[in-house]
């Protein structure tokens, strides 16, 4: 297993963002993470990339633990991400912003090397800007194209996409999927967070559900989408 996550909790206090939550992918699986909003997943996602230590729980990557590890180790383990809210480093260059993830990512590269890598990534997510422009000059579609093409140039084995397809318009969208699946065919391991659900069914074979800081569905997506729970959490019925 490339990530294993067994009975994983994060408290706030008294708020029980996960909640003994477990569940495990397999190396080259794009796996959707869904759940109304609230539910945990975006905390879960803080957990497996460091940005928050778990309360409780192991999480495991090509098994070693990784549970509580700073951001800087695990993403040079492999584990790359995108934000639900983008996070671009606003006072340098394009260039620059995707240089910085390509020299502690798994790779290590400086110098020529890393602006090589840098240069590729942004032609791959589609990016025809100039790349001395500043990050913080950008559209906000712009922006979350070059949060994506930060994580690429960090070389993951594991990459985690918060909402990366949210906002985009019906082509950007198609382009999107196209992209994650050319990702996929490159054996990259993908944990998609997203609520549109035409996307999901097109890029996740199997989606883990979460409500309220638990899992209450894991399964193929046709199955675990028509399960009463799904159902029952996206309407109100379970968690709002």
């Amino acid at each position: 297993m490339m990530l294993e996550i067994h009975e994983a909790a994060k408290h706030f206090g008294g708020v029980r963002a996960v909640d003994g939550l477990s569940f495990s992918m397999n190396e080259g699986e794009v796996v959707g993470l869904l759940g109304p909003n609230g539910s945990g997943k975006t905390t879960l996602m803080n957990l497996v990339s460091g940005a928050l230590k778990p309360t409780s729980g192991d999480i495991l990557f090509d098994g070693v633990a990784i549970g509580g590890k700073r951001p800087d180790v695990i993403a040079r383990a492999g584990v790359a991400r995108t934000f639900q809210l983008v996070r671009v480093l606003p006072s340098l260059s394009i260039l620059e912003n995707v240089m910085v993830p390509a020299a502690f990512g798994r790779e290590a590269l400086w110098g020529r090397a890393a602006e090589a890598r840098a240069e590729e990534s942004l032609a791959r997510v589609g990016l025809k800007v100039s790349p001395g422009k500043l990050a913080g000059d950008l559209t906000y579609i712009d922006q979350k194209r070059l949060e994506l093409a930060r994580a690429l140039a960090a070389r993951p084995r594991l990459l985690l996409l918060d909402e990366w397809l949210a906002g985009l318009n019906p082509t950007e969208l198609q382009e999107g999927i196209a992209l994650i699946r050319q990702l996929e065919a490159e054996g990259l391991t993908i944990l998609l967070v997203e609520h549109i659900m035409d996307a999901v069914r097109a890029l996740c074979p199997r989606c883990v559900v979460m409500a309220s800081g638990s899992k209450i569905a894991d399964g193929p997506t046709a199955e675990v989408l028509d399960q009463p729970e799904v159902v029952a959490a996206y309407l109100g019925g379970i968690d709002a």
